[in-house]
Formats: C-alpha cells, structure tokens, sequence
C-alpha cells in the first residue's frame, strides 16, 4: 500500500508536469503561427509595394523614351536644314562673288584697262577679301546655330526623370519564441519520480517500516 501511494503520486505529479508541457508547447505553437502570419503580412506588403515601384518607374521609363524620341528628331531635323541653307548660302555667296568678279572684269576690258593695273588688282583684292569676310561670317552663323541646337537638345533631354527603381527587402521576424515544453515534461518526470519514491518512503516508514513484516520480526525489530 504505501508504495501504490507512492506510485499515485508521481504519476499526479507527471501528469501535471505533461499537462503544464502541453499548455506551454500549444503557446509556443500560437507564437510561432502569429509571427509567421505577421511574417507573410509583411513580405506580401513589401511586394506590393516593389510592385507599385516598378510600375511607376515603367510609366516614367516611356515617358523619358518619348522626350528623348522628340529631341532626337528635332535635333536631326533642325541641323539637316540647317546644313542645307549653309550649304546653299554659301554656294550663292560662291556665284555672287564669281559674278562680281566677272562683272567687273568686263568692264575693265571694255574700258581698255589692263587686268594687270593697280586699279584693277586693289579692286579684285577688295572683292576678294569681303568674299573671305562674308565666307567666315556665314561659317561662323552655322556654327553658332548648330551650338543653338544642341543646347536646345539637352534642354529636352534634362525634362527626363532618371533613376533606377529602388525596391526594399523585407526581412522576416525570427526568434523570441520560447518552447520549453519537452524540458519541462522531463523535469516533471524526474520530479514525479523522486517525489513518488520519496512519498512511498515517508508512508511505508509510517507504517511501521520493517517492524511490521516479516523479515523485521525475524531481525528482532519492535
């Protein structure tokens, strides 16, 4: 009898020991789920917003592809025209020289006067430096107007939003949840044990140990 009390008492105590293991293991479990879902929140927000990130750096993407189609085209089309009126400028400038000259070497022919004659040569050297003096205005306007153009050119490409699209890391919750459930059973266990031998002990000594058996009244014990 004193060890079947023994024997209830620390399968009380183990019982309460994996009762009190059960309790903790289920609030570890309802941690863990709640940080997972707190987890999948967080991923599925950050998501969404590298999402809208990328969306927004998409439409600017086109628009700055629009700007720099328009500002090429201009740019082409303003340094062909350009180009051609230089080209015809200087062509009719070319002729108007050529035609002068001749003009006045006519008259000079028909006046009897030689081509040779210092008259002569201090009007075609005239006309031959303001034909150099026109050449390199004309030359010097082109310049100048294509410089207009290209400055032009960068003044529709700065219109332009550059920028990488930045996306953020979601970085899960770990630790913090403490699951001390199979510790908690063992040392139940062990303390069941020890608590039920100790009781056994404390009732067989209550109830005359030795004394009352057999083998003590062979010993001699009273």
């Amino acid at each position: 009898m004193p060890f079947i009390i023994g024997g209830l008492m620390a399968a009380t105590a183990i019982m309460g020991s994996a009762s009190g293991a059960k309790q903790n293991k289920a609030q570890a479990m309802a941690a863990q789920m709640q940080q997972d879902q707190q987890n999948f929140n967080g991923r599925w927000q950050n998501e969404a917003a590298n999402r809208n990130v990328l969306r927004q750096w998409e439409a600017q993407y086109h628009v700055n592809r629009g700007i720099e189609r328009v500002a090429n085209k201009t740019a082409v089309t303003q340094k062909y025209y350009a180009k051609e009126m230089f080209n015809n400028t200087a062509s009719q400038l070319s002729k108007q020289t050529k035609s002068t000259t001749d003009m006045f070497l006519g008259s000079v022919a028909s006046m009897g006067i030689s081509q040779d004659s210092a008259s002569a040569r201090a009007v075609l050297r005239q006309t031959t430096l303001n034909a150099q003096k026109n050449s390199a205005n004309l030359r010097t306007n082109y310049e100048n107007q294509v410089q207009d153009i290209e400055s032009q050119y960068e003044n529709m490409l700065s219109q332009r939003r550059l920028g990488s699209a930045e996306q953020s890391t979601f970085m899960d919750t770990k630790g913090g949840i403490v699951d001390s459930s199979s510790s908690m059973l063992m040392t139940g266990i062990a303390t069941g044990v020890m608590s039920g031998i100790a009781g056994g002990v404390g009732a067989y000594n209550q109830a005359g140990g030795l004394k009352g058996t057999a083998s003590g009244k062979l010993m001699g014990m009273k």
